[in-house]
């Protein structure tokens, strides 16, 4: 009897015909999925398609390039951010003192004094300036820590303090006036301690920029709106030294090069 006329061969010839259909059936769905690969970051080996515009064949890729995008003639925006010059910026200078509430006879006739040689405020911070467009004009934004010698038993320390203002760039000479708001402050005047919130003020200077130094002398007046215990308004002249920080280089096409 032959191995075919067995029913041991008849078995054996089946499962090899399965064996070779299960083959060619998982070689010919490895080679459709190889042609339909898209390879890492969704390319093909082949490049022939990638990005958004696969699947899609009406979008595009959009160009990259390193310049940033041109306004048009048209355009009215006096002011763009992607210009903005970020700096950080000392203050030191003395102040004068006088209390508006709880008054008495003597402190009436004191008015404004310097209550000890060492009254006076010193802060640190960070200033954003972005100039203008067309004109010589800019807009000065500036955060800082600030803390205040009233007299020898008064201190407060404003823990953020906002400034907001504009002024003119008439070549290394720098006009400005700004909106003064110290936004928390803990202080203690003569033993009497509080807190202060969005305490307001102005102010007025004159700066000279030269490169990436920048050296101001500003006057300023500001009103302590004190939650316990008597107000006081301040005022004072600082001197402020501002060092200007390079941009970062921007990893994305189009953005602002460095400074």
């Amino acid at each position: 009897m032959s191995a075919l006329a067995s029913p041991r061969g008849g078995r054996r010839a089946l499962a090899r015909l399965a064996s070779a259909g299960l083959t060619a059936g998982a070689i010919a769905w490895a080679g459709q999925a190889d042609a339909q690969d898209m390879g890492v970051g969704g390319a093909s080996p082949g490049g022939a398609t990638s990005g958004p515009s696969w699947g899609r064949p009406d979008v595009v890729n959009s160009p990259e390039s390193g310049e940033a995008p041109r306004e048009s003639h048209r355009s009215v925006k006096l002011f763009d951010t992607r210009k903005s010059i970020v700096s950080l910026q000392l203050d030191v200078g003395p102040i004068w003192a006088r209390r508006v509430q709880d008054e008495t006879p003597i402190t009436q006739r004191r008015n404004f004094e310097r209550g000890a040689p060492l009254a006076g405020e010193i802060g640190f911070g960070t200033v954003y300036t972005t100039p203008s467009q067309r004109g010589p004009f800019f807009l000065v934004g500036h955060l800082k820590t600030l803390l205040r010698v009233v007299d020898d038993k008064s201190f407060a320390w404003s823990i953020f303090h906002q400034e907001l203002g504009g002024g003119l760039m008439l070549g290394p000479f720098e006009p400005e006036v700004r909106l003064r708001l110290s936004v928390l402050t803990a202080d203690i005047m003569h033993a009497q301690p509080s807190v202060q919130l969005l305490s307001p003020g102005v102010s007025a200077g004159f700066g000279i920029h030269v490169g990436k130094i920048r050296l101001d002398i500003k006057a300023h007046s500001e009103y302590l709106w004190r939650w316990f215990g008597p107000d006081y308004l301040i005022r004072g002249v600082t001197i402020g030294l501002r060092l200007d920080q390079s941009r970062p280089k921007t990893p994305f096409p189009g953005g602002p090069s460095p400074q």
